[in-house]
């Protein structure tokens, strides 16, 4: 689903994941991407998806997207404008894994490789995962993470309990 048209942009693209398993969820990832808008431009989003708890499981299910976003933050300053958000919901960082109000991961940034005391490009875990790579498969397939486009590294996730909602990101 495209959300803008206009002429080719010239920064990043990026996609990032989005979660939430605290409060309202739904309007949370929404108002999120709302406040992402503000650091580009919202090139594409995800189908939201309802996903079992992983690696903590005495929490309730989350509500997962990805959204692409075209940028021209570096991808620091990019994480720091994504933590600050996280911020804004009242995200706290106790549990490992555990519940969040909003949990924004920066999965890929311009075929980037990156790693620094901060953050590493691609996601280190982003393969692994399906309730990534389901939403990341509905825009960006053939992307390629650990060497493999998306849509093959789904086919050996599939079954980790993630289920497509009727929920949309946009309002």
């Amino acid at each position: 689903m495209e959300m803008s048209a206009g002429p080719p942009f010239r920064g990043n693209r990026a996609y990032i994941g989005m979660g939430s398993n605290l409060g309202d969820s739904a309007a949370s990832l929404r108002a999120a991407v709302r406040r992402l808008a503000d650091l580009g431009t919202i090139a594409a989003a995800s189908p939201v998806y309802e996903t079992d708890p992983v690696g903590y499981a005495d929490q309730p299910d989350f509500l997962n997207a990805v959204i692409a976003l075209d940028t021209p933050l570096e991808p620091e300053s990019l994480l720091d404008e994504l933590l600050a958000i996280e911020a804004e919901f009242k995200r706290e960082r106790g549990v490992r894994y555990g519940p969040r109000t909003l949990d924004l991961d920066l999965l890929w940034y311009g075929g980037r490789e990156l790693h620094t005391g901060r953050l590493t490009l691609p996601h280190p875990r982003a393969h692994e995962r399906e309730f990534v790579l389901r939403p990341l498969a509905d825009v960006a397939p053939d992307l390629l993470l650990a060497s493999e486009p998306v849509h093959r590294l789904l086919e050996g996730v599939a079954g980790q309990g993630v289920r497509r909602t009727d929920l949309s990101l946009m309002d």
